[in-house]
Order: structure tokens, then C-alpha cells, then sequence
């Protein structure tokens, strides 16, 4: 980052250097022309809160062939908030007040207990058969759609259509750095956990629902995100602990 000059600045200024329009890096980055102007003026509120903010300061940059390293850091070091430790996160994701019971509630606890089982066994024949609920899946990796150039030339990859989603649907796929592991908790939209456990040694797993997306990363900095084809990096540093939800209109718009 140039000395003495703003984030927004610094990024209007690479901007200009690699001879591009606002536009034209909108189209490369998928980030809308609007937004990008507010980044250059140094308001960030449109972004949609931190992990919005870094991603399109990544993004921008590799449109402009700049490092986008010094804009994160000047931008978690002006605007950044302070995410809850690891500890907070899964103690407040794993423990409940309880409460005593008489030995005359034991009974009763343990026939409900049977009852719930029966019900929830019931609940997951009857989702099998149901087509017109909004599903959830979670996909392997695939490989990124090429296209061939009309006039004969070679295919050539498109990395803003990985885990791509349709305008209906949220797409989030997460990429674990080679070294690095986390924990991942990923909630649909329904409330139902599709996925809890750690992810590492450059693995990913892509999830896809019809209206949302709720996550906790324990680790932040150990993965990447890609929400609906664009690359947002890492949602934070070594340690952070991230809550995120992403809607079918994200990244362009807000968290839900």
C-alpha cells in the first residue's frame, strides 16, 4: 500500500495504473460497479460487513494486478472488528443450562426421549418422499467448466464459475489451505445440520441450499470460501472464530 494514501485511494490508483473503467472491473470481478466506487471513497458499508470487504479487496486486486495483502490488513487495522475466541464459540455451540430433576422425572424424560426418536424416524420417511421441500446437498469438488473461443481457440478454465450458483440457489464451497484444519458447522435454511466436523490438508467441501446458508469456522484463516463463483479468501486470521449465512443474492448483497 502506497505510504500516506488511503485504502480506497490506493485502490482507485491501482485501478487506474492497469487502465481500467470502473466497469470493467465489475465485470471481471463480479462485484457491483456502485460498490467498487464506495471501496475507492473509503466506505466500506455496502460491502456487507468484514468477509465481504476483504473479498472484494482480494478480488479487485487480482483484476488489477495489485497485492492485495496490504489492503486486508489496513482494512482489518482501520475497520476491522474483533471476532469471539474459539472457546466462546464452541462452548456457546455445545453447553445448555440445566436444571435438576426429581428422581420421579426420570421416567417420564426417558419415555418422551422414545416418543422423540419415533417422531424424527417418522419426519425422515416422510421428507424421502416428499419432492416439494427445498433441499440441501452437500457435492464434491468438480471440475471447472471450460469454454471454447468460437473462432477455434483454445478452451480456456473460467475460475468465477467455480461452485457457481443459480441466481435461486447459494452455493458455498470450503477449501481448506494444505496445512492448515478446521472446525466447520454448516446449517441449512430448514435448521438442519448437513454438515459438523473439520475440514484440512487441502481438502473442500461445496454445500448448496435453496435459501440460506449458516456457517461457523473455527479456525478462520485455515480456509477459503467461494460463494456463488467469487473467491473470498479466508474470513479472518489464525484463531477467529467465524459465524457467516449466505443467501442465493450474496456476494453481492448482504449476509443474511
Amino acid at each position: 500500500m502506497s505510504t500516506g494514501m488511503s485504502i480506497g485511494a490506493d485502490v482507485r490508483s491501482a485501478r487506474q495504473e492497469a487502465g481500467l473503467s470502473l466497469a470493467e472491473v465489475s465485470e471481471r470481478t463480479r462485484i457491483r460497479a456502485t460498490v467498487i466506487g464506495e471501496i475507492e471513497s473509503d466506505n466500506f458499508t455496502h460491502c456487507g460487513g468484514d468477509i465481504y470487504a476483504r473479498g472484494h479487496l482480494r478480488a479487485i486486486a487480482a483484476a488489477v494486478g495489485a497485492d492485495p495483502q496490504p489492503w486486508v490488513q489496513a482494512y482489518d487495522a482501520e475497520y476491522g472488528t474483533v471476532a469471539p475466541s474459539a472457546t466462546e464459540v464452541f462452548e456457546s455451540e455445545t453447553t445448555a443450562p440445566r436444571r435438576r430433576r426429581g428422581a420421579n422425572w426420570s421416567a417420564v424424560m426417558a419415555a418422551a426421549l422414545v416418543v422423540a426418536v419415533g417422531l424424527v424416524a417418522v419426519q425422515i420417511v416422510s421428507s424421502s418422499s416428499d419432492q416439494s421441500r427445498p433441499t440441501t446437498t452437500v457435492a464434491e469438488p468438480t471440475p471447472t467448466p471450460t469454454t471454447t473461443d468460437p473462432d477455434g481457440g483454445k478452451a480456456t478454465d473460467k475460475p468465477s464459475q467455480v461452485a457457481e450458483a443459480s441466481r435461486d440457489e447459494v452455493v458455498v464451497k470450503v477449501t481448506a489451505l494444505p496445512a492448515d484444519i478446521s472446525w466447520v458447522q454448516v446449517t441449512a435454511s430448514d435448521g438442519s445440520v448437513v454438515f459438523s466436523g473439520s475440514i484440512g490438508g487441502g481438502k473442500s467441501k461445496t454445500f448448496r441450499d435453496k435459501n440460506r446458508l449458516s456457517m461457523v469456522i473455527g479456525n478462520a484463516a485455515a480456509v477459503e470460501l467461494t460463494v456463488n463463483g467469487q473467491d473470498l479468501g479466508s474470513p479472518g486470521e489464525s484463531g477467529q472464530v467465524a459465524r457467516l449465512k449466505f443467501t442465493p443474492k450474496d456476494p453481492d448483497g448482504t449476509s443474511g
